[in-house]
């Protein structure tokens, strides 16, 4: 089972639980470390939702990628059939100088994202799209490949992506910076002989936010699959704490499954 159906749970210890970096709401749990933890039950099924039609956002996320890693060309997974908000996943392809795939989403920022009250003022955190590298020799598949096609070890990231990009319109919450999930109240591993249990989402200088000609400030965001150990560190240390954990052990850019474990040392059992 794959970190799409294990989000899927109903209200309680299994529920789909994300820890903010921002002040909590009243109604909230609150790490060590200060972050907000917010659980969620899976929604009602409120019937299909056409999808808002943003494609200028689309346009302006295209150009700002191909500005910042030119000359790739790529291939896009298009989600055939959208409720809410239509997410599709880009790749663009490795060249001999950077030998990695950038994968990115668009379709998340179609939509604002709902801020928690404290905040709900910030027009800079209401819309936010995804990314990740992948290691040149990585299996993305290719153009007009189904994506039911494509074994589940090579594919989870681009559907670990699609979920979380679409989670906080069908959740009515948010996604930021320092947010971490985790993989089930186990740290279930994303995938058989993948260590990690769970992703925290950063901001680098790698690929700044942009802002669309209407002025919709959009906020780019790096999934960063990540170990209980790590995702813990961060709820009892803050985001700060950890990115220093992750500068201090030169955390790669590109995905390295096998990437050691930056707070193995850490073993406090949190509540």
């Amino acid at each position: 089972m794959g970190l799409l159906d294990r989000f899927k749970k109903k209200r309680g210890d299994n529920a789909p639980k994300t820890a903010a970096g921002t002040t909590a709401p009243e109604t909230s749990e609150v790490s060590p470390g200060g972050s907000a933890i917010y659980r969620y039950e899976t929604p009602e099924n409120q019937g299909f939702r056409p999808p808002a039609d943003e494609g200028v956002s689309m346009e302006a996320i295209e150009a700002h990628m191909e500005k910042i890693f030119p000359g790739r060309g790529g291939f896009v997974y298009h989600e055939i059939l959208s409720d809410l908000v239509h997410i599709d996943v880009h790749i663009l392809c490795p060249t001999e100088e950077n030998n990695f795939y950038v994968v990115y989403t668009t379709g998340m920022s179609d939509l604002p994202m709902s801020l928690p009250e404290e905040i709900s003022d910030r027009e800079d955190l209401k819309y936010a799209e995804l990314y990740m590298l992948l290691p040149g020799d990585w299996n993305v598949g290719e153009a007009g490949q189904a994506s039911q096609d494509m074994p589940y070890e090579s594919f989870w990231p681009i559907q670990m992506m699609k979920f979380l990009a679409r989670f906080p319109h069908e959740y009515q919450t948010w996604l930021g910076w320092g947010h971490t999930i985790p993989n089930g109240p186990e740290y279930t591993p994303i995938c058989e002989g993948v260590g990690f249990g769970g992703a925290v989402l950063t901001q680098l200088s790698l690929v700044p936010e942009l802002t669309t000609e209407s002025g919709k400030e959009i906020q780019m965001l790096m999934l960063i699959p990540a170990y209980k150990e790590e995702i813990e560190y961060k709820l009892k240390y803050g985001m700060e704490g950890l990115d220093r954990r992750f500068a201090e052990g030169s955390l790669p850019l590109v995905l390295d499954i096998h990437r050691p474990n930056l707070c193995a040392d850490f073993q406090e059992v949190l509540d």
